[in-house]
């Protein structure tokens, strides 16, 4: 193979960007005798890599089974989690401020004063209305 192609084929290699027909074809030129001078180095790695691809483990291996407690225990919190943010919220939109709270005792006091006021005004009528019998029965016998 030609300086150039390798050098590009190395270069496709290490981004990850080859398809197997490249990588193939250079694992195929580092295991021959003719590979150029400045890629010497790369023929150990390459070695290697046919190497650690002939290995094949013969142990055993034992995946742990998930258990169901963890899930349930993560959406018992999840749930008493959201009970109290929801609770919170409540209880934070319902509280007044201390303005809020001023202004509603002021508010009361005045519909009280008013309440007051228009009692005693009812009371005045009423005595008003006596005021004029009076002055009709008056004017009847005084004419």
């Amino acid at each position: 193979m030609e300086y150039s192609k390798i050098k590009d084929l190395l270069d496709l290699y290490f981004k990850g960007n080859t398809t197997l027909a490249q990588e193939k074809s250079l694992r195929t030129y580092f295991k021959s005798k003719d590979v150029d001078d400045p890629f010497k180095p790369y023929t150990a790695l390459f070695n290697t890599f046919d190497k650690v691809a002939q290995d094949v483990f013969k142990g055993s291996l034992q995946i742990p089974e998930k258990t169901r407690s963890n899930q349930k225990w993560w959406l018992k919190l999840a749930a008493v989690m959201i009970s109290i943010i929801g609770v919170a919220g409540f209880m934070y939109s319902n509280s007044k401020t201390i303005q809020e709270r001023e202004a509603l005792a002021s508010l009361k006091q005045s519909k009280d004063a008013m309440y007051l006021m228009a009692s005693q005004f009812n009371i005045a009528t009423q005595k008003l209305s006596l005021v004029d019998k009076f002055q009709e029965t008056k004017n009847k016998y005084l004419k």
